[in-house]
């Protein structure tokens, strides 16, 4: 068995949300900065998979602008009521929020622009299936990016055995079919990996 099978997915408990909002994160890591580094521009399609409670796809609203929209997607129920209100109350109508239940991202082919998977696969089982939804809602060409923690002792982020060694998922990105993968740290505890779509995918998503 590969390291990457033998990996025991851990999702963080719903009751602790509030660590994925902090300050402290904000400052490391801050959300309208990073997007724009990574590609982010005005009247994209960005594409939130596994978005919590907003890190990222609320400042991203305000990077694509009116005429771009923002998609995104979480398992817990809980998480999209509060990304909702944050986006309302910050006065965002370019997002539309929903549910995922699995592996399905609900959102049609070939849709987005730019998507962003962060802190996620610790918590997924079959790395593949997410990958593929992932790319089958992205534009020829579009943009992937995935943030995850360094799998090394540290006093954040999930268990040692939850986690990707960067090398790790490079190879997953390039087994589903995604071109031009690579990585790069970031701080030292956490890294990217980005990569792009090759071209069309078969399958039907959801209606918008």
């Amino acid at each position: 068995m590969s390291e990457t099978a033998a990996r025991k997915p851990w999702t963080l408990p719903v009751r602790n949300r509030h660590l994925l909002l902090t300050r402290g994160r904000r400052r490391a890591m801050p959300p309208v900065k990073t997007l724009r580094a990574l590609g982010l521009k005005r009247g994209m399609c960005f594409l939130d998979v596994g978005c919590g409670p907003g890190y990222f796809a609320i400042p991203a609203c305000g990077v694509v602008g009116k005429h771009g929209r923002v998609l995104a997607c979480d398992v817990s129920p809980m998480m999209i009521t509060e990304l909702r209100a944050g986006a309302k109350e910050r006065g965002y109508a370019n997002m539309t929020a929903k549910r995922n239940r699995g592996y399905r991202i609900p959102f049609p082919d070939a849709c987005a622009d730019f998507v962003l998977i962060a802190f996620v696969l610790h918590g997924v089982a079959e790395i593949q299936r997410l990958l593929a939804e992932s790319r089958r809602a992205m534009k020829n060409g579009a943009a992937i990016t995935l943030i995850d923690w360094h799998k090394k002792p540290m006093d954040m982020g999930p268990p040692l055995e939850a986690r990707l060694e960067p090398e790790e998922l490079v190879s997953e990105l390039r087994q589903a079919g995604f071109r031009k993968a690579r990585w790069w740290d970031f701080d030292g505890n956490t890294y990217f990996a980005s990569a792009l779509a090759p071209g069309g995918c078969q399958g039907r998503g959801d209606a918008l």
